[in-house]
């Protein structure tokens, strides 16, 4: 698992979703590592990183991060995940235990598909019938699936007003090998996170983009109120990735709340000297 690791202090790890790298976060990276040591791992089966033998799915993940840590004897950690680097950060909660100091979810649902039972899945209805669908189109034609798909991450017009952002992610995405990112897709398409959220007792912020066109306001409003500890912004404008469609605002959330998980004092609203 390749990696950067910048600056220096209290540790942040950076986890970026699918079919994605580590690069997605290389602005917040320096801009967070000018205060802190910032770590970006870009995951196993991505671009710049190896395959291995283990099965690619989000408990490989999980070990994966939590093997990381503990090599790098990384302590009160903060670490961001966004999309599927959150189902592999909640995944690796329980294995990574005290060293996890506060988690950061970016724009993500605990469930992917949605029935009776859960609307707040993955828009347009996706439901446990249209896997299959997905799988076929991802092995089929990986470079027509995110020529649709990238573009969708953002809020409506980006692509026009920010036509290098879109471009960005659609070039970088199609570098990822289809075959791996089909079994990303259908481990994650398994999840079900819901009721393991209420054992999370760390701090606890979830971002979400007002325009997301992946994911309903009413995904991250959920993990808020199960989550013990959690607390929720929604940026305006923002679709799937607010780091990169709203990077000041964004960063501007999370460096308050990496400053007030590790300040004791501001997460029991008294006075720091």
């Amino acid at each position: 698992m390749a990696y950067a690791d910048d600056g220096a202090g209290a540790p942040i790890i950076l986890v970026h979703g699918w079919a994605a790298h580590g690069g997605f976060f290389d602005d917040l990276r320096t801009r967070l590592s000018k205060t802190h040591r910032v770590l970006t791992p870009t995951l196993r089966g991505h671009p710049g990183s190896g395959h291995g033998t283990a099965e690619l799915t989000i408990e490989t993940l999980a070990d994966d991060i939590a093997h990381f840590a503990e090599t790098l004897d990384l302590k009160a950690v903060v670490a961001l995940g966004w999309s599927m680097g959150a189902m592999a950060l909640w995944a690796a909660a329980p294995k990574l235990g005290v060293r996890l100091g506060g988690l950061i979810v970016e724009d993500m649902s605990p469930r992917l598909t949605n029935d009776a039972s859960w609307r707040h899945g993955i828009a347009g209805d996706y439901g446990v019938a249209d896997i299959a669908i997905t799988l076929k189109e991802i092995n089929g034609d990986w470079p027509s699936y995110v020529s649709r798909f990238a573009p969708r991450m953002f809020a409506p017009g980006l692509c026009k007003e920010q036509p290098e952002v879109a471009a960005f992610a659609t070039s970088e995405m199609s570098k990822a090998d289809p075959e791996n990112m089909a079994s990303y897709w259908a481990s994650m398409a398994r999840q079900d996170f819901r009721a393991a959220l209420a054992g999370m007792t760390m701090p606890m912020l979830v971002i979400h983009g007002a325009d997301s066109q992946v994911y309903p306001d009413e995904a991250t409003a959920f993990i808020a109120s199960a989550a013990p500890n959690a607390e929720r912004v929604v940026i305006q404008g923002a679709g799937h990735v607010p780091h990169l469609e709203a990077p000041d605002t964004f960063f501007n959330h999370v460096e308050a709340f990496v400053r007030k998980t590790r300040q004791p004092e501001l997460r029991s609203g008294g006075a720091v000297p």
